[in-house]
């Protein structure tokens, strides 16, 4: 009989527990539905971090058009739920660069650029050569910052080609980031601010398109896990 009144007290106290948790995981699927409508009216591109499914979507007008794995993630911190964020800042490792063009100052004589050759009796011409950027110019280890102050830290699984250096820089990033971001956090507490960050690892594909395709200005959603 003891155990019984033990086992009804326990299955009393966890009730409102559960219910707790159901009320407020339905509180913030609300909040994300409501902002992404206002997202959605725009026709523009927008994206949905979503950290409890592990998938990141790419979606215009409520539609998903593309989607990216989120192999592992790791969570400093808990920013507000529900509310469409601003991509302010994108911050990377290695930035990709353009090649650049030397600019005549006026100075020096500047010299006729030399034409191509004409093409061969029978030849197409050829087209001029136009230097882009592409996927595999984007970078893989870079932070989005958000118009919060929040940060979503992207690095790719990695690669079998990486050096020593590469090597020992991933496995010092991933064995000391819990203490590395305790001490920020006590330097922010201290300042009388919040710490907020998740280390998202993607395949290096995926990474890469995530910041060829974020840009700056671009707006997001985030479900918190």
């Amino acid at each position: 009989m003891r155990v019984l009144s033990t086992i009804l007290l326990v299955f009393l106290l966890w009730v409102p527990v559960a219910a707790a948790d159901e009320f407020a995981e339905l509180t913030q699927t609300n909040r994300l539905l409501q902002a992404e409508y206002e997202l959605a009216k725009s026709q523009k591109l927008y994206f949905i971090f979503d950290l409890q499914a592990s998938e990141i979507f790419y979606r215009v007008s409520g539609i998903t058009v593309a989607k990216l794995p989120i192999l592992s993630l790791r969570s400093w911190g808990r920013p507000a739920d529900g509310i469409a964020y601003t991509l302010t800042k994108r911050t990377a490792r290695k930035e990709p660069e353009r090649e650049k063009i030397a600019i005549p100052d006026g100075k020096e004589e500047a010299k006729p650029a030399t034409p191509p050759p004409p093409p061969k009796p029978g030849e197409a011409p050829k087209a001029p050569e136009l230097q882009a950027l592409e996927i595999a110019d984007m970078p893989t280890e870079y932070t989005l910052q958000l118009d919060d102050g929040t940060l979503l830290t992207v690095r790719s699984t990695l690669s079998e080609k990486a050096d020593f250096k590469e090597k020992l820089r991933y496995y010092y990033d991933k064995y000391s980031w819990f203490f590395t971001r305790s001490l920020i956090s006590i330097s922010h507490h201290r300042q009388g601010t919040s710490y907020n960050e998740m280390l998202l690892t993607l395949p290096e594909r995926e990474a890469r398109m995530l910041y060829w395709s974020f840009q700056e200005g671009g707006r997001c959603l985030v479900h918190w896990p």
